[in-house]
């Protein structure tokens, strides 16, 4: 949706409903092939899983996402909606979010929710159907070959043909 962009936190009065055959994995918001999240990084700076007093956060969370899943009418294809005020989406338990990121420094939580990128170097369905056509040989692929992904979903080509000078960088205080 042009009007919010591709991801969107909550909440926002108004936002628009994600179909669930359209919401995106966790990488589709990440514009580069996953990489190792531990190396020459500070115990905060590593990703959920490394962080020992996460991991129960962690797993409750997705213990309770599971549960809501599993209780909508449909299942997996639960649609995302950021909208506090729409509940027309929402199963017995409730809302089921697409995401939810998590923030210690500042103890708090938001959820998230965003369209499947044609590009993801995850789930876009070059990557998809090349893993059902090859299992074992294609994780090997990956696992060899630093950039696979990247060139198999169309990302290298995509950031190969991106202007960067067209690009604008913005911090806290750009307006």
């Amino acid at each position: 949706n042009a009007e919010y962009g591709g991801a969107l936190s909550a909440p926002v009065v108004g936002a628009p409903t994600v179909a669930g055959n359209d919401l995106g994995c966790y990488f589709c918001n990440d514009v580069v092939a996953p990489s190792d999240s531990t190396k020459d990084r500070t115990l905060d700076q590593m990703c959920t899983v490394t962080r020992p007093g996460n991991a129960l956060v962690a797993g409750s969370l997705a213990v309770e996402l599971m549960v809501s899943i599993l209780q909508h009418p449909l299942k997996g294809g639960a649609p995302a909606t950021l909208d506090p005020n729409n509940t027309e989406e929402d199963s017995c338990l409730g809302r089921v979010p697409h995401q939810i990121r998590g923030f210690l420094a500042q103890y708090s939580a938001v959820q998230t929710a965003s369209h499947a990128f044609n590009k993801c170097t995850a789930c876009c369905t070059e990557v998809i159907k090349r893993y059902r056509e090859n299992k074992m040989p294609f994780l090997m692929d990956v696992f060899n070959t630093a950039n696979y992904l990247e060139k198999i979903s169309g990302l290298a080509e995509m950031i190969e043909n991106t202007d960067f000078g067209d690009i604008w960088e913005f911090d806290s205080d750009t307006e």
